[in-house]
């Protein structure tokens, strides 16, 4: 897919799907998610919980709340980068929240960036798989021609 193609909707849902059973399998718990500031009449959304954390789709990615200090601190794009992001942020609902802030901007990066990481080399790898049944094609064609000719 190129950067100027958009997945489809029912890709989207499946991604969604997906996504919500990596949070299950992950010891997440579902839940309905409060956006912070929103009206005490608005109705709560569906999302997951962990520790002191919660998540709600934000289409694209998921919106993470620190629960305790009643703050979105931002959206990622994945499940797993949610994931990490909440592993490196165990003591933040200890902390001021301006430092809350700060501390999960940086937090939020070094998880996309990780993300980012393990695409780039599940995507090499799969270039050298390519490169490499590429050549095996290249063999059994040139040994189909030989042998052709031997006939």
């Amino acid at each position: 897919m190129s950067d100027t193609e958009q997945p489809d909707q029912q890709t989207l849902q499946e991604m969604r799907v997906a996504a919500e059973q990596e949070f299950l399998a992950f010891g997440w718990q579902a839940t309905d998610v409060h956006l912070p500031g929103s009206a005490p009449d608005v109705s709560p959304r569906p999302g997951f919980n962990h520790g002191d954390f919660a998540v709600m789709h934000a289409d694209p990615g998921w919106m993470v709340v620190a629960l305790p200090a009643k703050l979105v601190l931002g959206t990622l794009p994945s499940a797993s980068a949610v994931r990490r992001f909440v592993a490196k942020c165990v003591s933040f609902p200890a902390q001021p929240n301006g430092a809350i802030i700060g501390a999960a901007r940086q937090a939020m990066l070094q998880a996309v960036e990780e993300e980012l990481s393990m695409a780039r080399q599940a995507a090499d790898m799969l270039e050298a798989k390519i490169d490499d049944l590429l050549s095996s094609i290249d063999d059994i064609q040139a040994k189909s021609i030989l042998f052709s000719r031997d006939d």
